[in-house]
């Protein structure tokens, strides 16, 4: 039984530690029951008496989930038009939610953008001054992706200074504006001027007076990708429309695709051996909710690399469990798309597999009732989810 005064918890807290013993794994290249030693946070090939054992029998160790774009934080800041909270109660909201579904390393795609309001550059800087309060209180290793709107050109300089955030974020080129221009459909622009605060004229009036400045942005793009080059951020293109565009973006040191609009765009990054990330949610529901890329066809097709969860953090396990069939030894040829190839993506080399000296960042999960179920997180090695504490 726990101590009274919480001393159990404190020690399985913060203890970094263990031999996992009983759990089905992947490692070595092979499918199957493996123990996984820990020590000071890090796969380690030898166990120790020093560590504590962790009974994982009847469980799937795998590596812990990493997302490379996700604004459903969003919902924790406004869960309801017109309703905001807090910045940091939010925030720490976000990160339980991210490490009860499994994610251990987590990328907020944090709009800045052109809109007054949610996604303002006002409301992006209030944002990163709350992450960096709640950084040290969270379970989940939390970082922002820079989802920069390339009409918002008064965000430069403070991008510049995001640039050098710790730990390092990655920086999204978005062009919503041109789509809506060239769309102009009316519930669209409905929708978004109502999430701005703006009557539908005057965001249309925004709308021109931004385009007006199109000149502009070419430039300003170059300047970004350089400077996020030189200090080793990796720089993604959002919603690429054609193999040319994917060119384009290359040339100036963009080197993810995320969310290309075409298959044609995604086999033009694969085929020089660039990531192309889509939505999670679209393999659950088996199409894009843009009429976009079908991600289920994609992965057959090997022109999906990376599964991020977009909208709905829930996404990236169960779409793995969709893709395979809720059978742990298929999920496992999947979880690449959750976890390693992300990680290599933005060149995470310490995370992503459960290898000597890499991080002990584990999902530790099994099937009830054809869903997958998470029974424990670690983190570093410090166990930040546990549902059966008497296992430990």
């Amino acid at each position: 039984m726990p101590a009274a005064d919480g001393s159990r918890i404190r020690v399985f807290w913060m203890n970094d530690s263990w031999i996992i013993t009983g759990a089905n794994t992947h490692m070595h290249g092979v499918y199957g029951g493996h123990d996984i030693a820990i020590a000071d946070g890090l796969i380690s090939e030898v166990a120790t008496p020093e560590m504590r054992p962790f009974d994982a029998s009847g469980l799937i160790a795998m590596p812990g989930l990493i997302d490379l774009h996700g604004d459903g934080f969003e919902r924790h800041i406004a869960p309801r038009n017109g309703v905001e909270f807090d910045l940091e109660t939010a925030l720490l909201a976000t990160d339980r939610e991210l490490i009860s579904n499994g994610i251990t390393t987590a990328y907020l795609a944090m709009t800045i953008s052109w809109e007054p309001g949610l996604r303002s550059i006002e409301r992006a800087g209030e944002i990163v001054s709350a992450f960096k309060k709640v950084q040290s209180r969270c379970a989940c290793e939390l970082r922002l992706q820079l989802r920069w709107e390339i009409f918002a050109l008064e965000a430069i300089a403070d991008i510049e200074r995001w640039l050098d955030m710790d730990p390092a974020p990655t920086l999204a080129f978005n062009d919503h504006l041109s789509a809506i221009l060239n769309g102009m459909k009316p519930h669209i622009i409905s929708k978004n001027a109502d999430r701005s605060g703006l009557s539908v004229e005057e965001y249309i009036a925004r709308l021109n007076a931004l385009k007006a400045r199109s000149d502009e942005i070419p430039a300003a793009i170059r300047h970004l990708s350089n400077l996020a080059r030189k200090k080793g951020v990796t720089c993604f293109a959002h919603d690429e429309a054609s193999p040319d565009e994917r060119a384009a973006n290359r040339a100036t040191g963009v080197t993810v695709c995320e969310f290309p609009i075409t298959d044609a765009t995604a086999h033009a990054a694969i085929d020089v051996g660039e990531a192309t990330v889509l939505g999670a949610p679209n393999v659950l529901r088996g199409k894009s909710h843009t009429g976009a890329v079908d991600a289920t066809n994609a992965i057959a097709k090997n022109i999906c690399s990376v599964l991020a969860s977009d909208y709905y953090y829930s996404s990236q396990l169960a779409a793995v469990a969709k893709l395979g069939g809720n059978d742990p030894a298929t999920m496992a040829t999947y979880w690449p798309l959750i976890s390693g190839n992300a990680a290599q993506a933005v060149a995470l080399c310490d995370r992503g597999q459960i290898a000597p000296e890499q991080l002990a960042d584990l999902v530790l999960y099994r099937i009830v009732d054809s869903h997958p179920q998470i029974v424990a997180v670690l983190r570093k090695g410090q166990c930040r989810h546990l549902l059966d504490p008497a296992r430990i």
